[in-house]
């Protein structure tokens, strides 16, 4: 069991590249100021060195002990073990429909179940909170793209970019990145930590080989999902300018650093498309494609529920074997 929780552990971390990474680029992505592969080095560093250096790993400790008290013992393991491939198959199945879901709803739905199933206890108020905050995230990042696009668009539009508006786009998708390696990236730790120490019969933490091989399996992950995803939210949701990733990017930094500093888990992508319906909105509201923004909201109802009752099961079975 402990080699295959390593297998499911780096498949864990490339998901996460494929579903959230795509994300984080995927305003950006379609217009001036970033080569993808300069946006994807500013990603990957900033993975590496947030954990390191600069932010600790509260959301880390959230999802390992504060939901469900994950131990290193064999129920421990085989808990871990449901509750990340019942993430992965509900997040595969919403990845192969084109959907940016919420991998943080989902590994949250299926750590709850796989401590429901392995009997073992689950924080219900911590759920309820990550749960409210992870509905309130999209809505807070569209309130504060719709204010701030209000008072900034009309000094960002026109047909000339200007070399400003490009530096500050770099800035604020740096800032973006900074934002997800407090917060959600480190869900990829947390999942890597306890693997690992399935294998050494200790928690390690997270040593900076550890943080760096997580990056790379990320980085795998950007370059398999970054097509699907981001064509879904830079031009399903909206025809994205440079002004309106320059805006959606701060308005999702804000949300998701806010809540990283917290300790409590979110996700990148429900942000960034709150933050563009926001800014698509501030100018006329049928900029928006709200079929597909309909689509998306109907994956991110689902996503925790699926896989709570995928995540139950299979720990279930793993119990009972």
């Amino acid at each position: 069991m402990t080699d295959l929780l390593i297998i499911v552990a780096a498949l864990f971390a490339i998901a996460a590249g494929a579903n959230d990474g795509s994300s984080i680029l995927a305003a950006g992505l379609r217009v001036p100021g970033l080569r993808p592969l300069a946006s994807i080095s500013i990603l990957l560093v900033a993975i590496v060195v947030g954990p390191l250096f600069l932010f600790g790993t509260g959301v880390a400790a959230t999802l390992t002990h504060r939901l469900v008290p994950f131990s290193l013992s064999g129920s421990g393991k085989a808990a871990l073990l449901a509750a990340t491939l019942g993430a992965l198959c509900v997040i595969f199945a919403l990845n192969r429909a084109g959907l940016p879901s919420s991998l943080t709803l989902a590994l949250i739905g299926a750590i709850a179940g796989a401590g429901i199933g392995s009997g073992l206890p689950v924080s219900r108020s911590t759920l309820l909170e990550i749960v409210a905050l992870g509905l309130l995230a999209p809505l807070l990042a569209m309130a504060i793209a719709f204010g701030v696009a209000r008072m900034a668009l009309r000094a960002l539009e026109g047909s000339q970019v200007t070399r400003r508006t490009r530096s500050l786009h770099v800035v604020a998708f740096a800032l973006q990145c900074l934002a997800y390696s407090a917060n959600g990236g480190q869900k990829m730790l947390a999942v890597s930590a306890i693997a690992v120490g399935a294998v050494t019969g200790s928690f390690i933490g997270n040593p900076w080989w550890l943080v760096i091989a997580v990056a790379i399996l990320f980085g795998i992950g950007v370059l398999t999902g970054l097509r699907r995803i981001s064509a879904t939210l830079s031009q399903g949701v909206l025809a994205v300018h440079l002004r309106h990733a320059l805006v959606a990017e701060t308005s999702s930094f804000a949300v998701v650093m806010s809540a990283g500093l917290m300790g409590v888990p979110l996700t990148m992508s429900q942000s960034v498309a709150g933050a563009l319906v926001g800014v698509g909105v501030s100018e006329a509201r049928n900029r928006i494609r709200w079929s597909e923004v309909i689509r998306i909201l109907g994956a991110w109802l689902i996503t925790l529920p699926a896989s709570l009752v995928v995540a139950t099961l299979i720990a279930a079975a793993l119990r009972w074997k």
